[in-house]
């Protein structure tokens, strides 16, 4: 009923989830500035490239790269376009979000038995797997059947693994992090085989337990999708912001290295000084393209692992 390779979560997420994932941009965005330099200054010592007097770096700088520049800060723009898009609606759209949110809310608000729930991302999750974690305890299903008793076993360590993670976390994605696996996909059909399969020898208050706790793996998946949501637009957002400030530095920088080499063969500082401000200066460049490669590769990674909605789950839709 249950695949344990897939329901026990996995703790060790290494340098790949925090380069795709979990990762500060801002950091990310350093990296691969701070590699662009340092592979420039080793070709430049070895002698495979030069950016002295005589070199092509004057041509480079003024075709190439400002075109390059020009297109990426048009990208930016395509992608505030993007947003706008999605957060523009008629009062008639905007009341049926309001009211589907609303709904949802209410869901988790009558089985947890509350009169109002968290607004915080973090605070809302975190009550979802503590009310599953109550409801399938408090169930009695041990006595029925070994297969049950694993399945009850195993969804209440998961969700009070994952209760304890997501209130860890202090921001959309993190939170996002924690339950973008296939995990609740899978006790969503591990839910329904035991009400199905079982729901003769159920008392009703056992009945009672797996149903909530079929709303709310039905809740988790929802709010995989709608956090996704968010943290899609507000990365988009960053994006496009952090573009086009890299961008107009860019910009400016490679004005400057253009300046600096004359017309004819020559430039108006002297080695070794022309080839550290040109191998910094190109670091500043690809700012805006290390700025973008960093907040796509999570944009991505996150449309990837959230693309199911519910208990259908495409192959290997767990972080690699």
């Amino acid at each position: 009923m249950l695949d344990e390779s897939v329901v026990t979560p996995d703790d060790d997420g290494g340098v790949g989830e925090w380069v795709l994932l979990s990762g500060n941009r801002f950091v990310l965005t350093a990296g691969i500035c701070a590699a662009v330099v340092a592979v420039l200054t080793a070709l430049t010592a070895i002698g495979a490239i030069s950016v002295g007097f005589t070199s092509s770096v004057r041509t480079l700088l003024s075709s190439g790269i400002t075109s390059g520049l020009l297109t990426l800060i048009t990208v930016a723009l395509s992608i505030n376009q993007l947003i706008l898009s999605r957060v523009f609606g008629s009062p008639d759209e905007l009341a049926d979000r309001l009211s589907g949110t609303l709904e949802f809310r209410r869901t988790v608000e009558e089985i947890a038995g509350l009169s109002s729930s968290p607004t915080d991302p973090t605070d809302f999750l975190a009550l979802v797997f503590e009310t599953i974690h109550d409801r399938i305890t408090d169930a009695e299903l041990s006595s029925i059947d070994d297969e049950v008793a694993e399945y009850q076993s195993a969804l209440a360590s998961y969700s009070e693994d994952l209760g304890n993670r997501v209130q860890n976390q202090d921001n959309i994605v993190g939170v996002l992090s924690e339950i973008i696996g296939p995990e609740y996909a899978e006790f969503m059909a591990a839910t329904r085989h035991v009400r199905n399969e079982f729901g003769d020898e159920l008392s009703d208050s056992a009945q009672s337990g797996v149903e909530d706790t079929f709303e709310l793996l039905k809740a988790i998946a929802i709010a995989r999708q709608y956090f996704k949501t968010l943290a899609i637009q507000q990365d988009l957002a960053r994006l496009s912001r952090f573009v086009a400030y890299s961008g107009l530095a860019a910009f400016v920088t490679t004005i400057c290295l253009t300046l600096l080499y004359k017309s004819s063969s020559g430039a108006y500082i002297g080695q070794p000084d022309l080839s550290i401000v040109v191998i910094l200066g190109f670091g500043v460049i690809v700012s805006p393209l290390a700025v973008l490669i960093s907040y796509i590769l999570r944009v991505a990674t996150i449309a990837r692992y959230t693309v199911s909605v519910g208990p259908f789950v495409p192959p290997k839709e767990e972080a690699e």
